[in-house]
């Protein structure tokens, strides 16, 4: 790279000078004032200046300031032999060099390997304040892009905030949440009115030291307590309050995960069904005072219609037996749904218990399908059980789990198609018997199949519908069996039949309290 010196001397110095770096292979100039230097330096293109002091006089330091502000390295010129106060000067204004006129021609490409040293040293550290300038501009950038990412995350983060406080302040269930460290972090007003207590006292506490209706706070501390192994806990309890005489709280307790899956707190819903629970008591009550009324009239119908049919009371043409034959079956028909009404107060009620005892498969299995012989034969239906495993036995309660087990049967025969199967099946399954009741009839609608265990729901139009019932079977059956400690299960597609099964453990001495597949508590009955 070709330098350009520029030279501020007395002309015959300046000429030596001049000649010296041009041997050199460099550009000299020389100019004859110091403002014609100023105006040499703001043009530009010059590398280096070379001062003759002599001449220079009192400008020599802002002669400096100008070529520092132009990047233009500054030498010092002296007529003679420099000594130390010239050296001095120079270190003071961060000369390139002190040139003299004792110098030989070969100080001048000392002086320019020195210049073009410190230009490249310059051109270096340009490029890498560039560099940096550019890096730091991009991450200035990238920095503004995050705070605006930030400051919208965050607004969005407020506004979903804001939304969920306002849903949770006015849900019309209580909501109860406790930290993984059992300390309460967030209650709403309802939760406030049902545990008789304020939010700003609660908050940062722990469950077990909060006051209010101890009934209420004694099982949602239970339920806390026992949420190490279990999903989610549900209970209805029994609240006496001063305003109410009683109420009924359904606690609903599960375990909320953090986005990582790790435990992060547990929530409690509380509902008051305080309506709901007395209107399914009124119901229940009023449905057992009916069924109870109307069977003591249906006995005497059933025993005189009885007492006909077997001419106890006089002989009987044959159209006389057929009427009063047809009239103890109808009454039979209506005792079955009379106890079915009775059945269905038992086992909703708070006091519902069962009779347990050690029985084979084989003897409960006997005369089960007696009743039913009768209606398959009248539409041609097969009916077939299949116990392979007759010696087992079970510790259940004989006359609910056999009641249970005539009204799959009863169903199956019911939608069986004429001239069909309904079979009737027991399998082990590991420690425990799964029971099958099957048939080939019109089968059930998927979105149906979990509404069928509701009480009274019928998946035809009550008025139009063309088999009877009043829509308990199923109901019933699904309290029997998870009053056992198991779960009903269907497997139903449209026109291709039903199969309804549930399993019970195997009777082993001291191991007759198994639970079956995690069956739910009877408070989801309520």
């Amino acid at each position: 790279m070709t330098t350009n010196i520029l030279i501020l001397a007395s002309n015959a110095k300046a000429v030596r000078w001049q000649q010296w770096f041009a041997e050199a292979g460099s550009n000299a100039a020389v100019v004859a004032s110091v403002e014609a230097a100023y105006s040499a330096l703001t043009a530009g293109g010059n590398h280096a200046l070379v001062v003759e002091l002599a001449f220079a006089g009192d400008e020599a330091q802002l002669l400096h300031e100008r070529c520092q502000d132009h990047e233009v390295e500054l030498v010092l010129a002296v007529d003679g032999t420099p000594g130390p106060a010239h050296y001095e000067q120079a270190m003071s204004l961060s000369a390139l060099g002190v040139i003299s006129t004792v110098d030989s021609s070969a100080a001048a490409p000392r002086l320019l390997d020195r210049l073009r040293t410190r230009m490249e040293s310059r051109g270096r550290a340009r490029g890498e304040a560039e560099r940096w300038r550019v890096q730091s501009e991009d991450l200035r950038r990238r920095c503004r892009q995050q705070a605006a990412k930030f400051q919208e995350s965050q607004e969005t983060f407020y506004l979903d905030l804001s939304r969920m406080m306002t849903i949770i302040t006015n849900i019309m269930d209580g909501i109860v949440f406790v930290d993984r460290d059992g300390n309460v972090t967030l209650m709403n007003p309802c939760a406030e009115d049902l545990l008789g207590m304020k939010s700003f006292v609660a908050i940062g506490r722990p469950i077990a030291e909060m006051q209010g209706l101890h009934e209420l706070l004694d099982a949602l501390i239970e339920d806390h307590g026992l949420m190490e192994g279990q999903k989610e806990l549900f209970r209805t309890v029994e609240v006496h309050d001063t305003e109410q005489d009683l109420l009924y709280i359904k606690c609903m307790t599960s375990r909320v995960h953090d986005y990582r899956g790790h435990p992060a707190g547990t929530l409690t819903v509380l509902r008051d069904i305080t309506a709901e629970f007395k209107t399914d008591q009124l119901k229940n009550q009023y449905l057992s005072i009916v069924a109870h009324e109307l069977r003591t009239p249906l006995t005497g119908i059933k025993t005189f219609a009885t007492m006909l049919a077997k001419g106890t009371l006089g002989g009987l043409n044959n159209r006389q037996e057929r009427v009063c034959e047809s009239m103890r079956e109808q009454s039979v028909r209506l005792e079955h749904q009379i106890d079915k009404l009775i059945n269905l107060g038992n086992l909703e009620s708070e006091d519902y218990g069962q009779d347990r005892e050690v029985v084979t498969i084989a003897d409960f299995f006997a005369g089960m399908l007696l009743p039913f012989e009768q209606p398959a034969r009248d539409r041609r239906i097969e009916l077939v059980i299949e116990n392979d495993v007759s010696e087992q036995s079970l510790f259940a309660d004989r006359s609910d789990l056999r009641r249970a087990c005539q009204a799959l049967i009863e169903n199956a025969v019911k939608f069986a198609c004429d001239d069909g199967r309904v079979t009737v099946s027991v399998v082990q399954e590991g420690d425990g018997v799964r029971f099958h009741v099957s048939d080939d009839g019109i089968g059930i609608d998927p979105r149906y199949q979990r509404r069928i265990f509701e009480k009274f729901f019928q998946v035809e139009d009550p008025l139009t519908r063309h088999h009877g019932g009043a829509g308990l079977g199923l109901f019933v059956t699904r309290g029997i069996v998870e009053a056992h400690g198991s779960r009903i299960e269907v497997s139903s597609q449209l026109g291709q039949g039903a199969d309804f099964s549930f399993m019970l453990p195997i009777y082993q001495p001291g191991h007759s309290g198994l639970v079956i597949d995690g069956a739910s508590d009877r408070s989801r009955l309520l």
